[in-house]
């Protein structure tokens, strides 16, 4: 049986070095880490999720807080 190469075949300093610099982005951005945040993060940087996956979890939650926010004016 063949194994198939990993998807994402930057080493692990590499990935470490791409996570840094999106955060820095976001804190640029007025991004506040929070608990939870974080908590996704170190996932990322244990390789327990992607990138990807960590993006699609903020943006949904993003999108939830939007919601809200639209939700409160209307009222």
């Amino acid at each position: 049986m063949m194994t198939r190469p990993p998807k994402d075949t930057r080493s692990a300093a590499e990935r470490v070095r791409d996570t840094a610099g999106i955060i820095g982005s976001l804190k640029h951005e007025g991004y506040v880490p929070t608990a939870a945040a974080e908590a996704i993060h170190g996932q990322v940087a244990a390789g327990q999720i992607t990138t990807e996956q960590a993006i699609e979890i903020f943006r949904e939650r993003a999108m939830k807080l939007d919601t809200g926010c639209r939700a409160r004016r209307s009222e």
